[in-house]
């Protein structure tokens, strides 16, 4: 899901399409507990940052939200990099056939936000 991100779509949603409470139903965080805030909203502010550039954004210019699908997708790539945090080598986990890495790309992330392979052809 490697992609640059390009000049930020001007008319965009205030806001981006994570959210600290749409990254916690993700992973079951319980809206009450407030410990790991700050590390997700991070997660959160850093996803936004990027999601402002990518071509999808365009879907966003000049609405007043941001698309059910661009939300969903933003949250999940949230998510995942939070959880990432408790797997910095890569490693997911360790069984009895050795180690579980985590994939690379997540296909319904790069689905939902029309990454990689999903990406709609272009010209230039």
């Amino acid at each position: 899901m490697s992609v640059t991100p390009s000049v930020p779509w001007a008319g965009l949603p205030d806001g981006g399409p994570a959210t600290l409470a749409g990254v916690k139903l993700i992973l079951g965080i319980r809206a009450e507990d407030e410990t790991d805030d700050p590390m997700i909203q991070a997660k959160v502010d850093a996803v936004n940052s990027i999601m402002s550039g990518l071509p999808i954004a365009e879907l966003a210019v000049d609405a007043d939200t941001w698309p059910a699908r661009i939300i969903e997708g933003a949250n999940m790539l949230a998510a995942r990099w939070v959880r990432r945090r408790n797997s910095p080598a890569g490693v997911e986990a360790m069984g009895e056939f050795g180690a579980a890495y985590v994939m690379r790309s997540d296909p319904d992330i790069a689905q939902l936000l029309q990454l990689g392979s999903w990406a709609p052809p272009a010209v230039g």
